[in-house]
């Protein structure tokens, strides 16, 4: 069960992050409409693609456009403008690229409840030859569906310096630093993305080696929302440091509690199975802290049935989540404490020009020790 107060911790963030994500949503929604008016769908399916897959677009918690927004009302105390709340939904359709290509990468066949954009795709191949081998892929299918797939994240990527390139309200230098913001996003996530893909076939991974891909991977584009919020607010280096580190110590403790759900280690209600990460051998921190703490025969029973794919049975999950609460989840928790302690001490450097702003972002921080979706 949640600790106690957990249920009110996460009512009083969503009561607080609802404004935005409403915000969020219809810029969104805007941009994804004025993109299919100029690409309308037409005769063959590789036109249908992005709008069979629009569901994902309204999904997601809005943490990072939340972030962004927030941390330029902390700098300024200001409102930010249509402009600014238009340009800062780069940061969620960038998250959606990701997303696609993640599924890809993962051959994951769905995004918690929804078809992954890939599996979704590969409906609409109609030839003959759908079940027949292909070169990389397992059928014509699964290669016309991730090649479609593919085409769509790069289409979504562009979206994302659309609502930077279009939020003529901003001056031309800010919308300059948001783009450079971008491609720098590109570069040092893909290097994490890289970086998991390595861990994937390592048995034994130094957690200081996790710790730099996942601060590479997820927590570069929580920086990417602080670095708007700061660039828009013309922030001082020191407070843009300050709200950086903030962000990046918030998406570790965010993405470890993510695995601990994932993992079904503690309750969970994301939606999807809670057993994937363990059926999929994922490299998460409990991964890295079992086998660097796991001893005889508890290390051989974890070893035995963690990352068993389709012949994971019942007991193998049994036996992975008892280990992991007995012997594993005390360290992931102190971990998540830890670096939620540091990112309050970064936000405390931060003089509070809008309170309310500060409320959401001590929030956001409140939820991780008991977040279940």
């Amino acid at each position: 069960m949640p600790a106690p107060g957990g249920s009110l911790e996460a009512e009083r963030l969503e009561a607080l992050l609802a404004p935005y994500r409403a915000r969020s949503n219809e810029h969104l929604q805007a941009i994804w409409e004025a993109y299919s008016a100029e690409h309308p769908a037409g005769r063959y399916p590789s036109t249908r693609t992005m709008a069979q897959n629009a569901r994902l677009f309204s999904s997601g918690k809005r943490y990072r456009y939340g972030l962004a927004l927030a941390g330029f009302r902390l700098l300024t105390g200001l409102r930010p403008s249509p402009d600014l709340e238009r340009a800062a939904t780069w940061l969620e359709w960038y998250h959606l690229y990701t997303l696609f290509l993640d599924d890809i990468m993962d051959e994951d066949v769905r995004r918690r409840t929804l078809a992954s954009a890939w599996s979704a795709n590969a409906r609409l191949y109609r030839g003959r030859d759908a079940n027949a081998a292909a070169v990389v892929f397992r059928t014509r299918r699964h290669r016309y569906g991730v090649s479609q797939a593919i085409l769509d994240a790069l289409r979504i990527r562009s979206l994302a310096e659309r609502a930077i390139e279009r939020a003529e309200g901003l001056e031309p230098d800010v919308r300059l630093g948001l783009l450079a913001e971008l491609t720098e996003v590109d570069l040092v996530l893909s290097d994490g993305q890289g970086l998991d893909i390595d861990f994937e076939r390592v048995a034994r991974i130094p957690e200081e080696d996790y710790v730099r891909m996942s601060e590479a991977k997820t927590a570069r584009l929580y920086a990417g929302a602080a670095a708007t919020a700061s660039i828009a607010a013309r922030a001082p280096p020191d407070l843009r440091k300050a709200l950086e580190e903030y962000a990046r110590r918030f998406a570790i403790a965010f993405q470890d509690r993510d695995d601990l759900l994932g993992a079904g280690v503690v309750p969970s209600e994301i939606g999807g199975s809670a057993e994937g990460d363990i059926r999929q051998g994922k490299r998460t921190r409990l991964y890295i802290l079992a086998t660097e703490h796991l001893r005889g025969q508890e290390r051989s029973q974890f070893q035995r049935s963690y990352g068993r794919g389709p012949r994971t049975t019942k007991k193998d999950i049994a036996v992975v989540r008892s280990l992991l609460r007995r012997r594993v989840l005390p360290l992931a928790e102190a971990r998540i404490e830890d670096n939620l302690l540091l990112a309050r001490a970064s936000l405390d450097r931060i003089p509070t020009r809008d309170p309310e702003a500060r409320a959401l972002l001590d929030a956001l921080l409140e939820a991780q020790r008991t977040r279940v979706r």
